[in-house]
């Protein structure tokens, strides 16, 4: 397969300076370095690009390229003496040369460590993450919403492209460490001399520090600042789910890529208090009259998209569960399959009556007991049972009734009707 043109590759044109191509190549190369992009195809695109540098970067081979093409140059990095994939040393094919290229680093000059170099030249640092905990409402963590939220991060500064220094000058090796970005200390003990290894304090480690400090960020290199970012919340969440957004941490050093920013979940209750949520099934309750409870009734149930009909059956006990499929909350990740709505039923029992309904419930009471008249049935002390068989309990003798309590509830309110008439 025909090579692509190194200045295709980096994007640029034939008439680019030198500084154009080293800028061109720091931000293509942080962009598709195997450590920062996992993608399978980065590790291709980035030997392309470390080799069309490797080319344009050298003033000779720059100037063989031009004229002769790949042919000028051996076919690539071949024509520096190394290969892209000899790691070695030497040439561009070291792994400290790629993040030469990277940060612009020097050699440390003399013998010494042979890798002492290698470990002081700055190299790609991911930023640190970052945590923010945001309050939910509870029916935006079911049916999504879009959020603002407001954060306070470091990002690369967009003066120095990250490295600290003024535009259009270089970063000098470190005299203090020689550029290997730490010193040696000794340290003097009744046991003998103990000698460890610390950050050298003048290049923070870098291995190289800038004499021109950019202004804007100190020579720091990054900036803290506010950013305002719109968040979408899927369908579905609950608390402790964790929203990734990618880069939105702070800025790795050294124009490093950013780390990322985590969004932890916290789901607010049902303001009204009318739903309560347990995971994917949302519960709730509601209370029926005692007659609607004993004939069945047509009613509306609460559910998170409004009121629904529902039929409750005759002879509906109190703590009755019933449910409504596909009611609940969207599976996050799946909105189309939903949990389910359970709503319980309590029958409630009034605490005050009127004339009209005391004679209903009087007339209710005397047939279920058996009584032969109002006058007797109301010099009875207690009240009126639901019992299939009637009576109070008490040792007078009952008159039983064919009927359960479902035969004389109907005959009553038939009864009261047909007067009514």
């Amino acid at each position: 397969m025909s090579k692509r043109d190194y200045y295709e590759v980096l994007g640029l044109s034939r008439e680019a300076t030198d500084a154009e191509i080293k800028r061109a190549y720091r931000k293509l190369a942080r962009q598709y370095h195997p450590d920062v992009n996992k993608d399978a195809e980065a590790e291709v695109v980035f030997k392309e690009l470390s080799e069309a540098y490797e080319i344009l970067s050298n003033s000779q081979q720059r100037a063989a390229y031009d004229h002769y093409g790949h042919a000028g140059v051996g076919g690539g990095a071949q024509g520096g003496g190394q290969g892209f994939g000899d790691f070695s040393g030497g040439g561009f094919g070291g792994l400290g040369d790629i993040f030469e290229a990277f940060f612009g680093g020097q050699q440390r000059q003399g013998g010494g460590d042979p890798f002492a170099s290698q470990r002081g030249r700055s190299r790609v640092e991911r930023g640190s993450d970052l945590r923010m905990d945001l309050q939910v409402d509870f029916r935006d963590a079911i049916f999504g919403i879009d959020r603002e939220v407001e954060i306070q991060h470091e990002e690369s500064c967009e003066v120095c492209d990250g490295e600290g220094k003024e535009p259009d000058t270089e970063l000098t090796s470190c005299p203090t460490c020689r550029g290997a970005g730490q010193v040696q200390q000794h340290q003097r003990t009744a046991f003998g001399t103990f000698t460890h290894v610390v950050t050298c304090p003048k290049c923070r480690g870098q291995g190289r520090f800038a004499e021109h400090p950019c202004k804007s960020c100190k020579g720091v290199g990054h900036k803290s600042k506010k950013k305002k970012l719109k968040v979408p919340i899927p369908p579905g969440v609950d608390t402790g789910v964790r929203l990734c957004l990618n880069g939105e941490g702070d800025a790795g050093p050294n124009g490093g890529p950013a780390g990322d920013l985590y969004l932890v979940l916290h789901i607010k209750p049902d303001p009204e208090g009318v739903f309560e949520r347990r995971e994917h099934n949302i519960h709730t309750e509601l209370s029926l009259g005692y007659a609607q409870a004993a004939l069945g009734d047509k009613i509306e149930v609460p559910t998170l998209e409004g009121p629904t009909r529902f039929e409750i059956p005759a002879g509906t006990q109190p703590g009755a569960v019933f449910k409504l499929k596909g009611k609940g909350v969207p599976l996050l990740n799946s909105s189309a399959t939903r949990g389910d709505l359970y709503f319980k039923v309590n029958v409630a029992v009034p605490t005050e009556v009127n004339s009209e309904q005391r004679e209903l419930l009087q007339s209710l009471y005397d047939l279920e007991t058996g009584a032969e008249t109002k006058a007797e049935s109301s010099t009875k002390s207690g009240g009126f049972s639901f019992s299939e068989d009637g009576g109070l309990g008490d040792n007078k003798p009952k008159e039983k009734k064919k009927g359960g309590f479902f035969d004389v509830l109907k005959e009553t309110w038939k009864s009261h009707h047909s007067k009514g008439d």
